[in-house]
């Protein structure tokens, strides 16, 4: 996992992966910012593409812990603050759902003694690996509007990070 601020990026750039910088530059350029929430394709063939999304947060309990095994999630808040709770992945944890085919998703079963949280607020990211299993969207002081974006990286797209 790698948390960050987007105003740190060109002090920083040097040290993300190629497929990371990509995506962070797609954010530090301020374009899907502005854009209505929706799809939209970064990469041709589906191997980088952005879901620019408008939220509303809800109480972690009320949210689920997720895992991908295909796409690396960059998750960047755009406006809003919002928590999201984060675990390793382990032999501990127990698959509620498993859509990996359909969605490229892995649902848990809660393990909240064992998470850490983190708070994004505007222009900071997190990047959750295949390992970094992770409840989004959670409410920091109460429900809260969010728009973030989530830029998805497909894992042919790791050889080169």
């Amino acid at each position: 996992m790698i948390i960050g601020d987007i105003k740190h990026m060109d002090q920083e750039r040097h040290i993300y992966p190629e497929a990371i910088r990509k995506a962070l530059e797609h954010l530090q350029s301020g374009g899907l910012s502005g854009k209505e929430p929706g799809k939209y394709e970064l990469e041709e063939g589906g191997l980088m593409f952005a879901l620019v999304q408008r939220i509303v947060t809800k109480p972690s309990g009320e949210q689920r812990l997720e895992s991908h095994e295909t796409y690396v999630d960059v998750q960047f808040v755009v406006s809003g603050e919002e928590r999201i709770d984060v675990i390793k992945l382990s032999d501990q944890l127990v698959i509620e759902e498993q859509d990996l085919a359909g969605r490229d998703v892995v649902f848990y079963e809660r393990k909240e003694k064992l998470e850490s949280s983190l708070v994004l607020t505007p222009g900071q990211f997190a990047v959750f690996y295949p390992s970094d299993v992770h409840r989004p969207c959670c409410s920091v002081d109460g429900p809260g509007e969010v728009k973030k974006v989530v830029i998805k990286i497909h894992k042919q797209l790791w050889d080169v990070i």
